[in-house]
């Protein structure tokens, strides 16, 4: 779900940190689900909550979930997947920050959207 500036607001601060809450809690049902699978074939499976900034209402602030799967010694593979993204736009530009006139947005994936991307990449690696 997308949210404007003139949006942002403790509610939502409140709800991104609850998402982000759910979202670890999820993890820890994939690592007991599948943990013992990846460790049965000698890979490793790591699922961690990761944040690039401090506060999510600033331009480039990123939550997201990293899900890695140690193939061996020297392989991995890895996606991201988002939990909020917050952007600073100009006429519709991308911007490093923001700046006057621009205007910044947030970006709220819940975890039943990533839910089935996050399974699948681990089942399609877990082989």
């Amino acid at each position: 779900m997308k949210y404007s500036q003139r949006e942002f607001s403790l509610e939502l601060k409140e709800l991104i940190k609850d998402t982000e809450q759910s979202f670890c809690a999820y993890n820890k049902v994939l690592l007991n689900e599948y943990g013992s699978i990846f460790t049965n074939i000698n890979k490793k499976l790591v699922l961690e909550l990761k944040k690039l900034g401090k506060d999510p209402f600033e331009p480039n602030f990123y939550s997201f979930v990293s899900v890695e799967i140690e193939l061996d010694k020297i392989t991995k593979v890895k996606i991201e997947v988002p939990i909020w993204k917050t952007k600073a736009y100009f006429k519709g530009i991308p911007l490093p920050q923001n700046i006057p006139g621009g205007q910044v947005f947030g970006k709220l994936i819940t975890l039943e959207v990533a839910k089935d991307v996050m399974k699948e990449f681990i089942e399609d690696n877990s082989k």
